[in-house]
């Protein structure tokens, strides 16, 4: 089928690799327990469309040349960690629980949140499209995530390939389900610890720091992916 080979295999072994802890897994984990379940979620979604904006890449033979190329490699690399070090340095000056708190939000009585002097409900539309959009960037500026799949999916695929780019697409989305089935099971895991840590400002405080580190920490991991 698609020149796939033993695809009953190949989702064994994503799903094995799905439950192993990675840098995807701490990102969700430490946002959801941040900024709660809508966060963890938006994580969560931004994460794994960045493996779909990966699994083209690969199908174009695009991560190919990425991947062949240290100076291209090589930004991305520095990117992706510069990336998510600020995104850390501006969780442990926030002094709160959410990165929305970053970009100019305070929290209000009653858990409302203001931005600019103006109510803000939970999960306004504006915060969780910004968090998708720092999902999307953390995983698409992984250069791991593209050594992954370029070992990974040619496992599968029948030489000679007749299919073109099609069983790239499928195992890459396959892999992709498989991803966000479990990613949401890490959010619904890890949410009530954010309810939990919400009633206290110096817990808040404590988990803004500690968000920071987590950041800082994955940043120097992808900057010293070989």
């Amino acid at each position: 089928m698609l020149s796939i080979e033993n695809y009953a295999g190949f989702v064994a072994a994503a799903a094995a690799l799905c439950l192993t802890p990675g840098i995807d897994t701490v990102y969700i984990l430490t946002r959801t327990i941040a900024g709660g379940r809508a966060e963890g979620l938006a994580s969560a979604l931004g994460i794994n469309t960045g493996l779909v904006v990966h699994t083209v890449l690969v199908a174009a033979g695009l991560s190919l040349v990425l991947a062949a190329s240290p100076v291209a490699f090589g930004v991305i690399k520095v990117a992706g960690a510069a990336y998510l070090v600020v995104m850390g340095v501006r969780s442990m000056l926030s002094g709160s629980t959410s990165f929305s708190a970053a970009a100019g939000e305070k929290s209000a009585p009653g858990g409302a949140r203001t931005s600019a002097g103006s109510p803000a409900a939970p999960g306004a539309p504006a915060p969780l499209a910004r968090t998708y959009a720092q999902g999307v960037l953390t995983n698409v500026l992984n250069p791991k995530i593209i050594l992954f799949f370029l070992a990974l999916l040619p496992q599968f695929i029948a030489v000679p390939n007749e299919h073109g780019p099609l069983p790239f697409l499928a195992l890459g989305l396959t892999y992709t389900a498989l991803s966000t089935l479990w990613t949401v099971v890490i959010v619904a895991i890890a949410a009530p610890f954010s309810r939990l840590l919400a009633r206290s400002e110096r817990a808040g405080r404590v988990t803004a720091v500690v968000s920071g580190v987590v950041y800082v920490a994955l940043g120097g991991m992808i900057f010293f992916t070989a």
